[in-house]
């Protein structure tokens, strides 16, 4: 309204159709009876393709399901791995799809009975036993454990020493000449002067080179016996054959260790180790036996994987045979349905060419006879019909045809002069006349392809026009029903709305729906019956209804609750009660005192108005508000408005 007379000096003009112009008139009602027969064909021919596409989806559905009735009895079955990942009925299909159709000769029976053998060996691959290395075997032929390890013959001891054969006592006494001093550790009898020096003498270097080689070749030994040991011992060798041969090779290995530690006490000894090549070979054969056993097994798994893969191609192979019936099936009919299809997206194509032509047709009558004075008429007579006296449209000549409000002596600013209801009226019979014409003279859409909204049409200030309004609505907008597609009419003003619902029942309206716009947090649109709000004060308790399911903001409540109670209490002459009421509960429930102090205030009483409620429970406030009429002794007329 105000963009377009109070924004703008003029409106744009609005192009109709001179009546007096018959030729015109018939080719264009020629036009639109072509066009409206065109429609109904192009409907029928999209309703076509649009059943056509329905049949295909049906049919393919039909064929998933017989398909997958092939497939149930394999489940948990031998077979079942031939399904892996297929697990819907499109899945299974599109696999069935992509098998080439072969002969063959295989059965289910037959195909279970070799998978479920396959699936009743072991799948897992046992690993391999590696052979035993021993590096300790050199060392028992080594000629130091035959050599006899004596001291040297400088001394005057060598002598009686070797003489004796007791070297290796001698060698051991030594260790004990810090605590005998010069007495014989193993005597006790005084030794002549220098007598250890002439001992150490015997036990010359080399002596104790071939002493510390002896010792290492003891711990080379002893690392490599080790070593052996723990291989033997770990859970690859538990197996009872090869441990036979272990307990063997183990039983040798300790005895030369033995051997070794007494070479090692007495070097002038000598020893000779036993082989362990002959039960070192033993062993290793028998795990080379065991081995072989494992190749042929794991050789077994793997070709188990490759015969499970064949069974499964010969499997589908089968199963494409056995679904091939009802594949042949659908592509017949599925053929048949995509031509169908064609056929009818054809005839939307050359429907849609020819309602263009016809619109064509249409926009060059009216481009050659429309123009903007009937509707210039057609509003002002409105104007005087409506009693609106004073004022009135006029054309503004120009390039383009324009509109402009005019009084006498008055030509600028006339919208600022006329009242709220005034400014109601011209706008909408503005609104009616672009609604039923065209804005340029080539035209647009058909008027029966047209959607008309007309949002909240009637103000708090122009609720003296609600007759005229309805009544334009119904002549110019609703009537005949066919010059519309659809027209929605939004409102607040429930005079309104009954006006426009009483109009609609007198003319047997039976295509109307009503419906009630709820805002929370978010809009939500339900569908409402004619009589389920009849005025002003019954809109107020669907309101508290739909704040206490959530389907209007609970920040109405108090406001709400308010205008209940002075409708309510001044229609039965009981303010004074309802006072008393609000101030007894304000003082028992001092957390709601700011809301009963609210509610106890008229709407208008003051220009103070205490709203801080803080977050509101509508739950607990609407049993608040139930208590103020308990307190006043009208509880059962809460307990019906709520129900």
């Amino acid at each position: 309204m105000e963009k377009n007379f109070h924004e703008e000096a003029s409106q744009p003009g609005v192009f109709t159709l001179n009546e007096g112009n018959i030729e015109a008139e018939k080719a264009i009602a020629d036009a639109e009876a072509a066009i409206n027969l065109l429609t109904g064909t192009l409907d029928a021919h999209m309703m076509a393709g649009k059943e056509a596409k329905a049949a295909q989806e049906l049919a393919k559905d039909k064929l998933k399901d017989s398909i997958w009735k092939h497939k149930t009895p394999f489940d948990n079955s031998p077979l079942a791995y031939c399904f892996n990942r297929l697990n819907t009925k499109e899945r299974v299909l599109e696999a069935v799809a992509q098998v080439a159709l072969a002969p063959t000769t295989d059965t289910p029976d037959a195909l279970r009975a070799e998978a479920a053998a396959l699936h009743g060996a072991s799948d897992a691959v046992l690993p391999a036993i590696p052979s035993i290395k021993f590096t300790g075997g050199e060392i028992e032929a080594d000629l130091i454990l035959v050599e006899v390890i004596s001291g040297s013959g400088d001394s005057y001891l060598s002598a009686l020493i070797q003489e004796f054969g007791n070297s290796d006592w001698v060698k051991h006494a030594l260790k004990f000449e810090s605590h005998a001093k010069d007495q014989c550790p193993l005597c006790q009898q005084s030794l002549p002067q220098d007598f250890y020096g002439e001992v150490r003498k015997v036990f010359d270097v080399t002596y104790e080179k071939r002493l510390a080689a002896l010792n290492a070749l003891q711990q080379r030994y002893q690392g490599a016996v080790e070593q052996l040991l723990r291989q033997c011992n770990g859970p690859t060798y538990e197996i009872e054959a090869i441990q036979i041969h272990a307990v063997n090779l183990r039983a040798l290995l300790q005895r030369n260790l033995q051997i070794l530690a007494t070479k090692v006490s007495n070097p002038t000894t000598a020893v000779s180790l036993d082989s362990s090549a002959a039960l070192l070979k033993s062993l290793n054969d028998s795990i080379a036996v065991e081995q072989h056993k494992i190749d042929e097994f794991n050789a077994k798994v793997k070709n188990k994987q490759t015969h499970l893969d064949s069974i499964k191609d010969r499997f589908w192979v089968w199963l494409k045979n056995a679904c091939e019936p009802q594949l042949a099936a659908f592509e017949t009919e599925d053929q048949q349905l995509s031509k169908k299809r064609q056929q009818a997206k054809d005839g939307v194509v050359q429907m849609r060419a020819e309602i263009a032509v016809q619109r064509n047709l249409i926009a060059a009558s009216r481009a050659a006879t429309t123009n903007v004075d009937q509707s210039v008429e057609s509003i002002n007579q409105w104007l005087k019909i409506l009693g609106l006296k004073g004022f009135e449209l006029v054309k503004e000549e120009g390039a383009v045809p324009r509109y402009r409000l005019q009084r006498e002596a008055v030509n600028d600013g006339v919208f600022r002069t006329l009242s709220e209801g005034e400014k109601t009226l011209i706008s909408f019979l503005y609104f009616l006349e672009v609604c039923n014409g065209e804005l340029n003279a080539q035209g647009g859409t058909l008027k029966g392809e047209r959607i008309i909204v007309i949002d909240d049409p009637i103000s708090s200030l122009s609720h003296n026009y609600v007759y005229d309004i309805a009544s334009l609505i119904r002549r110019l907008v609703l009537h005949p029903r066919t010059r519309f597609k659809q027209v929605v009419i939004l409102t607040h003003n429930l005079f309104f709305f009954h006006e426009m619902h009483k109009l609609l029942k007198e003319d047997k309206e039976d295509s109307l729906a009503l419906f009630r716009i709820c805002k929370a947090h978010y809009s939500t649109v339900v569908p409402m019956g004619e009589n389920e709000i009849q005025n002003d004060y019954q809109a107020c308790w669907h309101t508290l209804k739909d704040a206490l399911n959530g389907s209007a903001s609970a920040s109405v409540i108090p406001n709400v609750m308010r205008n209940i109670l002075e409708h309510y209490f001044t229609f039965v002459h009981q303010k004074e009660s309802l006072r008393r009421a609000l101030m007894e509960l304000s003082d028992e429930n001092p957390q709601f005192r700011a809301l009963y102090r609210y509610v106890n205030r008229e709407s208008h009483a003051d220009s103070i108005n205490l709203t801080d409620f803080g977050e509101i429970d509508p739950h607990a406030f609407i049993q608040r508000f139930r208590e103020v009429f308990v307190k006043t002794n009208f509880e059962a007329h809460f307990d019906k408005m709520m129900a």
